[in-house]
């Protein structure tokens, strides 16, 4: 059969186009095969480690944080009861106590007066969360931001729970020392402890005066407005309606002692080691 020119030329072109089409082979796998080395455990992982307490950028995990404000409050409570020793007052400068926070520890206080102050301990560590301590007995005792603790005077108060001690003793690294629940006032030094209870019987006196007309021949009844230190005696050697002089002992010193007196008394009392007469009036001196 002979084909015309116009048919041969549409028979050509239905040829190739059947040549461009392509050719459809077997699916390929998209996953490895079961013991492929992707489905195979890693031998070099270790096992899993418990998750050790939130860190801050500089390291710092919470128990090490809560740790570094309580030392950091002790310590305040030393400068603050060695100024008050030196001048009859408590301040809020920390510079002219010498004092300097430790690592990123932020100190804030609460309240302050002559007869006592409380403090907060933050950390970027612990948002939301803070330590309190107190010296004194004019406000009542401060509480936490999270769980409101609060703690006897001179006792660091937490936020932190026993969940968190014990994963940073899970974790790696240098286990926490225990928490040290005494009071920041019985490891401050001797001589300061006696020298800041006679301040604060002048302060007591004064009180006393203005109730009684006469000052107080009994310490006993001066204790409640201050809590001596755990080892110091204070003795009234005299007292009458203008006067009065005392002198305060501590256990770990025998044989050495403060003294102090106010107003016109009949004779200004000695230290007993080193016969110290203080020059001014509610001021104490120690022996050495």
């Amino acid at each position: 059969m002979r084909l015309t020119a116009p048919l041969a030329l549409a028979l050509a072109l239905s040829t190739i186009a059947c040549d461009l089409l392509p050719v459809r082979g077997p699916a390929v796998a998209a996953t490895p095969p079961a013991d492929s080395a992707a489905a195979r455990p890693d031998p070099r992982r270790s096992p899993r480690r418990p998750a050790p307490s939130r860190r801050d950028g500089a390291g710092v995990s919470e128990g090490q944080a809560f740790d570094q404000i309580r030392r950091g409050l002790r310590r305040l409570v030393a400068a603050e009861q060695g100024f008050y020793a030196e001048n009859g007052t408590y301040t809020a400068d920390l510079e002219r106590l010498g004092y300097r926070a430790e690592g990123q520890t932020a100190v804030r206080f609460l309240w302050l007066k002559r007869e006592g102050w409380a403090v907060s301990g933050t950390h970027p560590t612990l948002p939301g969360q803070d330590c309190v301590i107190h010296v004194g007995l004019a406000n009542g005792p401060p509480t936490t931001l999270k769980y409101v603790r609060s703690a006897r005077e001179g006792v660091t108060a937490c936020d932190e729970n026993e969940r968190t001690r014990r994963n940073a003793a899970a974790a790696p690294g240098p286990p926490l020392p225990p928490v040290d629940t005494s009071s920041a006032l019985d490891a401050v030094r001797p001589t300061v402890q006696m020298a800041v209870d006679l301040r604060n019987l002048v302060l007591s006196q004064n009180a006393y005066l203005a109730a009684q007309g006469i000052y107080s021949r009994r310490t006993e009844r001066l204790a409640l407005q201050f809590l001596w230190h755990r080892e110091v005696t204070v003795r009234l050697l005299s007292a009458d309606a203008r006067s009065w002089a005392a002198r305060a002992t501590h256990a770990s010193r025998p044989g050495k002692s403060c003294v102090i007196w106010y107003g016109p008394v009949p004779a200004r009392p000695a230290t007993a080691a080193q016969r110290r007469t203080p020059a001014r009036a509610g001021v104490p001196v120690c022996d050495d």
